[in-house]
Order: C-alpha cells, then structure tokens, then sequence
C-alpha cells in the first residue's frame, strides 16, 4: 500500500502541508482544520510533519466503541465514518503516533485519506520532508536513526 512519508529531519515547519490540507478538505486555510500536523519539538527544535501511518492493524480501529473507525475499500485508507463517530476520543488516545485528530466543529475524529491517491501535502512540501509511494512513513532504520540524532541532540543540549 502506498502511504506518505516523512523525513522529519528535512522538515522546515513552514507548514504548507497543513494549509494544502486544510484547503483542500475544508475550504479553508486553518491548521485546526489539517488532517497532516506540524509539531515543533521545542527542546531541541525539530519540527516533525504527524499524519496517519495507515497501520496494518491500526489500533484506533480496534479501540474505536461505535465501529466507526475502519479502513475505506478500495484505497485501505483507515477512516472515521462521521454519522457513527460519537467524540469519545478513543482512537486519539490509542494511536501510538498522535494522527487522530479532533475536527474543532464536528468534533469527530479526521485523519489522512491520502487525497484519493494523490497527497497534496507532498505536493507542496518544497523542503523533501514528504513523499509518497509503497514505502510506510518512517522504516525501522529511519525511525532509529532518526531517534539517534534526536538523543545525540537532546544530551548535546543538556551539557
């Protein structure tokens, strides 16, 4: 399955990811209204793009009370059906990468839906921190160097 990528050390927190976002579902340019969320980890000032990593047994879906987290045919996206969707939150909690979020007017639960196949986030993202294709968001190698260089950062900063 294909899915989005990030490289969060290339990410330059400009945020054009979240307002293509935003735009393209809302019709607004509001990062509250994004699906993908820039996060700046402040001790050490990295900025990390957070977007659903499409998992293969997402545990939103099996925490979510009402059924209405599930993944979409057609493109395996895993979803939120708003009209089963009560607010409760669950599968913001229980996702281990914070994608779920909260709609600040519907308060239903959103994530990716990788743009029916054609991710605007990757579009715009001048600096190369997203990309799209079969390979999922962040490999085990490029997640424990990723954390490396976090740490290596983190006790640099701490000296």
């Amino acid at each position: 399955m294909n899915t989005v990528s990030v490289i969060p050390e290339r990410c330059t927190g400009c945020q054009c990811c979240e307002m293509v976002c935003s735009l393209s579902h809302e019709g607004f340019c509001s990062p509250s209204l994004s699906r993908i969320r820039v996060k700046k980890w402040e001790e050490i000032s990295v900025f990390i793009p957070i977007i659903c990593q499409q998992c293969e047994k997402p545990p939103c879906v099996d925490i979510c009370p009402t059924g209405a987290r599930e993944r979409t045919p057609g493109t395996d996206t895993v979803m939120t059906d708003e009209n089963r969707c009560v607010g409760c939150k669950s599968c913001l909690y229980a996702c281990p990468y914070s994608a779920p979020v909260l709609h600040p007017l519907t308060k239903r639960t959103m994530t990716c839906d990788l743009c029916h196949g054609q991710p605007l986030c990757t579009q715009v993202c001048t600096a190369g921190a997203l990309s799209y294709g079969p390979e999922g968001i962040l490999s085990t190698e490029k997640r424990r160097a990723f954390a490396q260089t976090l740490l290596h950062s983190t006790r640099s900063r701490s000296r």
